[in-house]
C-alpha cells in the first residue's frame, strides 16, 4: 500500500509540475525529433549522384542521350575529400516546371521511393525543368531542379 501512495504522489508532483509550466513537454518532444534539414540528400539518376559538383553552385543536368532510367533520392555521405556517396534512398514527390508559365504542377501526389524518367518527360514540353522534393523535412536537397539540355 505504501508503494501505491508513493507512486500516487510521484505522478501527482509531475502533474502540478508539467500544468504549472515548470517544465514543458517541448524538451522531450524535441529530444526525440530531429532538427529539420539535419541531413543532406542528394538526386540519384540510376543509382549515381546526379549534381555535377556537391556544393553550392552544383547543378543536376541530363543529356539528350538520357531519356530512360530511374530518378531517386538518397541520403549522402560526404568524406574528408569532399566527395558525397549515396547511403539510403528517402521518399520524395516530383513537380515540373514549365518553361512557358514558369508554372510548377505537381506530378505525383504521392511519395515515391522511385520515379522513371520516360514516364515523367511525357508530360513534359520543351524548357520544362524536373523538381524533386523531400516529404520530410529532416532533409536538405540543395539541387532539386533537374535541367534537361534539349527541353522535355
Amino acid at each position: 500500500m505504501q508503494h501505491v501512495h508513493s507512486f500516487l504522489c510521484t505522478l501527482l508532483f509531475i502533474a502540478v509540475s508539467l500544468s504549472s509550466g515548470a517544465q514543458s513537454l517541448d524538451f522531450f518532444i524535441n529530444a526525440l525529433v530531429p532538427p529539420n534539414y539535419s541531413e543532406c540528400a542528394a538526386i540519384l539518376y540510376n543509382g549515381n549522384i546526379l549534381v555535377d559538383e556537391y556544393s553550392p553552385t552544383g547543378k543536376c543536368k541530363l543529356d539528350e542521350k538520357s531519356t530512360k532510367g530511374v530518378l531517386s533520392v538518397a541520403t549522402v555521405k560526404s568524406s574528408d575529400k569532399g566527395c558525397a556517396a549515396p547511403a539510403r534512398n528517402i521518399a520524395f514527390k516530383v513537380a515540373i516546371k514549365n518553361g512557358r508559365t514558369n508554372t510548377i504542377w505537381m506530378y505525383s501526389e504521392k511519395a515515391l521511393w522511385e520515379a522513371q524518367l520516360e514516364d515523367i518527360l511525357k508530360k513534359c514540353e520543351p524548357g520544362d525543368r524536373i523538381i524533386l522534393m523531400t516529404v520530410d523535412q529532416r532533409y536538405s536537397l540543395p539541387h532539386p531542379e533537374i535541367e534537361l539540355n534539349w527541353g522535355c
